[in-house]
């Protein structure tokens, strides 16, 4: 594996009792961290990636290096989330790893589609991650072709490895139960939100309180804009209200009453799932139940129902249907066994 990374420096120092060792470091000269992980793992990787990501770097005019720091300065890249850009900072640093000084007229070059598809078979090991470092390379040259950059983008219409889905993932009775009623309170608080709100994470993790003004909660989505007001349901308003009455910032805290982070949360969140011993399920998993639960119980039809769940999730009702079905809604066998209060086998 460190024969790939580019700069890292191989050093044998002969020690005092006269045997040899082989030392690694992130780059050649004076000051040089030392990686201290085993070379050939995912972890020497890691830590060269996280020892030299802000070490300034020389970058060759023409390459794909170029490409990627002229499309980290546009405007677009410095509007995403934080939690997505700092995804693509770690993913570009592994494209660079292996196509840093590739050459812009290679990438336009009959044949390159197969270069790339060969590097992300290399990964296939670890399907979806493959998957996404091939879509943001390809996003990348994209960029670059539509500010005529490059003439050809050669990762047009890429199939994917991966082809898994959680839409038919959805949490059992049992184990909404087991977190409702037997969950630490901070933990719990978290989990009703996003039942009843049909939100991501980020959003309700850093949801304000000044956003409930008594009947509704107005949330605007990080990831992608959208402004959405829920009608706080009762479950959700005691939480609320205290939140309110306590003046805090953010609706949600930890078990020391701070704000959550998202690190912070998600190993409270792992270790309260260990204790209860559910499997099986992730938090975003919830945002799913949530669609999959409201579509078999309302009362409505197909498309009333979809504009509905739309206008709480926070999709437009032109892209509901497809979003809605693809991603979060369960398959039809699922909807029935839920209308019919069992589970699927």
């Amino acid at each position: 594996m460190e024969g790939k990374l580019v700069g890292v420096h191989k050093l044998r120092v002969k020690l005092a009792d006269g045997s040899f060792a082989t030392y690694y470091y992130a780059w050649r000269g004076k000051g040089a961290p030392r990686i201290m992980s085993k070379p050939g793992t995912k972890a020497f990787t890691q830590e060269f990636l996280r020892l030299t990501k802000d070490r300034q770097k020389d970058v060759r005019e023409g390459t794909i290096g170029s490409l990627i720091e002229d499309f980290r300065k546009t405007a677009g890249y410095g509007k995403l989330a934080p939690s997505t850009r700092r995804d693509y900072e770690r993913q570009l640093a592994t494209i660079r790893l292996e196509y840093e000084t590739f050459p812009i007229r290679a990438v336009e070059a009959r044949g390159s589609r197969m270069i790339f598809m060969n590097w992300r078979d290399g990964m296939k090991e670890a399907p979806r991650s493959a998957d996404m470092h091939l879509a943001l390379l390809a996003r990348v040259f994209a960029w670059a072709k539509s500010n005529e950059i490059i003439l050809r983008n050669p990762l047009e219409r890429i199939e994917r490895l991966h082809e898994g889905s959680r839409r038919d993932i959805i949490w059992s009775n049992e184990q909404l139960r087991k977190v409702l009623d037997h969950a630490a309170p901070h933990i719990r608080d978290v989990a009703k939100i996003a039942l009843w709100t049909m939100q991501r994470q980020t959003d309700i993790l850093s949801m304000p309180t000044l956003a409930f003004d008594g009947e509704r909660v107005s949330i605007r989505q990080a990831k992608t804009g959208a402004k959405v007001r829920v009608v706080a349901a009762m479950d959700i308003l005691p939480i609320l209200r205290k939140a309110k009455e306590a003046q805090r910032q953010r609706i949600l805290v930890n078990s020391f009453g701070q704000n959550w982070t998202p690190s912070g949360f998600r190993a409270s969140w792992r270790k309260e799932m260990a204790r209860l011993g559910i499997k099986g399920v992730t938090f975003h998993d919830l945002r799913g139940t949530a669609i999959t639960y409201a579509y078999a119980h309302l009362d409505r039809s197909h498309d009333e129902k979809i504009k509905l769940i739309a206008e709480i999730s926070g999709h437009s009702q032109d892209e509901a249907e497809v979003i809605i079905r693809k991603h979060y809604l369960a398959g039809q066998e699922v909807i029935d066994a839920i209308g019919r209060g069992t589970k699927r086998k």
